[in-house]
């Protein structure tokens, strides 16, 4: 037997648990319609496909077998899963969290908790990236990514560039565990050196003698006093992922600083900024004297969210 925490679409009122035997378990249009609403009161937005989200993962289906079964019963094992993971929605635990992955780049991601949740608007990165790597005319570059926690940014440059050869970092152990499975089932173990370290300190007597081509970075970015006003899922997410300290550019200032020890003339660096960074970060690289004029780029929704600037050759 196993207990019911919300109700039925039959009309049970939200109440007291009540046993439930296996051949009366729910159907999947009933927990549906019980998870939307419990998942609508916690103030989810998505309620309705978080639910269809998380049923089609206890199935092991797509969301739209759901459609095409609506009257199919759960098995006492099934709706158990799924009971829990509603209920840990409700307190608004991360549904990539939940599902134990996330689409970035066309390609599905590894993620857990404790590593930070790659984010759609990061894809200007890899854009940026791919866009540089036509810009210098480099068929097989060295890239280096600061602050990889699940690989994706690195995995997907990989992905694009098959004559890369990619460094990428990060200081948290279960994040390069995560980046490491992530690379392994895209493929691309063998072109992605995981190195463990607190930014430029991971690349001390590995990184490439005559430099790298370019280097990304996505680090954390956020004003530390800002982090308790964030909604409640980014406060399931690692605090050391988001805290750029005081004024939100703490990493950005030490990336910059030992950028031209590391990138080869003609280099690239790519950072990634929060919405309204985009003119300090630029400033700040230009302030460093080591790089030409820094461009801004946008993403899709046109917040600022990319600073790009090239290492001053000869």
């Amino acid at each position: 037997m196993i207990r019911v925490r919300f109700p039925l679409v039959s009309g049970a009122l939200l109440g007291p648990p009540a046993p439930l035997s296996a051949c009366l378990c729910p159907t999947i249009e009933e927990c549906l319609a019980s998870g939307a609403l419990l998942l609508e009161r916690a103030g989810i937005e998505t309620a309705r496909l978080d639910a269809e989200c998380l049923l089609a993962h206890v199935l092991g289906c797509p969301r739209w077998r759901l459609v095409m079964e609506p009257r199919r019963r759960l098995t006492q094992d099934e709706f158990g899963r799924y009971l829990m993971l509603i209920q840990r929605r409700e307190v608004r635990e991360p549904l990539a969290y939940l599902l134990g992955t996330r689409e970035f780049w066309s390609l599905g991601f590894e993620v857990s908790p404790g590593v930070l949740i790659p984010r759609p608007e990061t894809e200007t990165l890899v854009e940026a990236a791919l866009a540089a790597i036509r810009q210098g005319h480099l068929p097989s570059p060295v890239i280096v990514e600061l602050c990889t926690g699940t690989g994706a940014v690195a995995i997907a440059l990989a992905r694009e560039l098959p004559g890369a050869i990619v460094f990428a970092t990060d200081i948290s152990r279960r994040a390069l565990r995560v980046a490491r499975a992530n690379a392994e089932t895209h493929g691309v173990a063998d072109r992605i050196r995981l190195l463990r370290g607190d930014l430029w300190e991971a690349l001390q007597g590995r990184e490439p003698v005559d430099g790298v081509d370019l280097v990304v970075a996505n680090p954390p970015y956020l004003p530390s006093g800002i982090l308790p006003t964030l909604m409640p899922e980014v406060q399931w997410e690692p605090r050391r992922a988001l805290d750029g300290g005081p004024d939100g550019l703490q990493f950005h200032q030490e990336i910059i600083a030992g950028a031209p020890l590391n990138l080869r003339l003609g280099g690239f660096l790519l950072l990634e900024t929060g919405a309204e960074q985009g003119r300090t970060v630029s400033g700040l690289v230009q302030a460093s004297g080591g790089f030409e004029a820094p461009r801004v780029l946008q993403d899709l929704g046109g917040r600022d969210r990319v600073v790009v600037a090239r290492r001053r050759g000869n």
